[in-house]
């Protein structure tokens, strides 16, 4: 789904779509992956976006396998995130083939949008071109982690990233955001329904603005030229909401 052209994703040619101007074509993806389609009483929200992050694969990998990073770095999107259960342990440093079960809400910085909900399973690959791919997933089958809650439900199809080396202590990711959401529509106000619903509040566009912003600031907080694998990509939770 990162590097898929048409038919599975749709340019925008007009502006009023610019910012998510790749859809997903549904029907083609149902074709492809011979998943089901969205179950009662949910909507499928897709997105993809790319950009260019200036640090390096290592560094983003890590962010997002280590649980206390990723809260720090994702903190207007992420919270009350934990791991569950390592499933595979993977290289201990480089989190290479790392797989393990997880929960998070995803949130928006604003009561009116209730706070989403999810269980799923994160994998960390390095490909042979040395690529690196993040997966987050999830299984029904983890059912002894579900409890009852208030929460909006969030369900991942096969979603992540895929992280490539520039070579230049920068990297270029590419996001795909892939969800069915079952959401307490009745706490949210009907102004902000056309903006959840289409997948903006929650959409890759937002992951990716949001690690560049991080990223961009912890490098000019350092006031240097280090080498970003030999610094933490790592703020303070109070720096980070500031």
């Amino acid at each position: 789904m990162a590097t898929a052209g048409y038919p599975l994703w749709i340019l925008s040619s007009t502006d009023s779509n610019a910012y998510h101007p790749e859809t997903l074509n549904y029907l083609e993806y149902l074709r492809m992956s011979q998943r089901g389609g969205v179950p009662p009483y949910f909507q499928s929200e897709a997105s993809r976006h790319s950009a260019t992050i200036r640090v390096n694969p290592i560094t983003i990998v890590q962010t997002l396998m280590d649980v206390d990073q990723w809260l720090h770095i994702f903190c207007s999107l992420v919270t009350n995130a934990q791991i569950l259960e390592i499933l595979s342990p993977g290289e201990e440093e480089s989190y290479k083939e790392r797989t393990q079960v997880m929960s998070a809400e995803f949130v928006l910085p604003t009561p009116k949008v209730p706070a989403r909900e999810a269980q799923f399973v994160r994998y960390s690959h390095q490909q042979l071109d040395g690529s690196w791919i993040i997966v987050d997933v999830s299984v029904d089958e983890w059912r002894q982690f579900q409890r009852p809650s208030t929460r909006s439900i969030c369900r991942k199809r096969p979603s992540g990233c895929l992280i490539r080396d520039l070579q230049n202590g920068s990297s270029f990711v590419t996001w795909v955001e892939n969800v069915d959401v079952r959401d307490k529509t009745e706490a949210l106000h009907p102004k902000l329904t056309p903006f959840v619903e289409s997948g903006y509040a929650f959409g890759a566009r937002r992951w990716i603005s949001n690690l560049q912003v991080q990223a961009e600031r912890f490098i000019y907080s350092t006031e240097s030229t280090l080498h970003p694998v030999t610094v933490p990509f790592h703020l303070k939770e109070e720096e980070a909401l500031q």
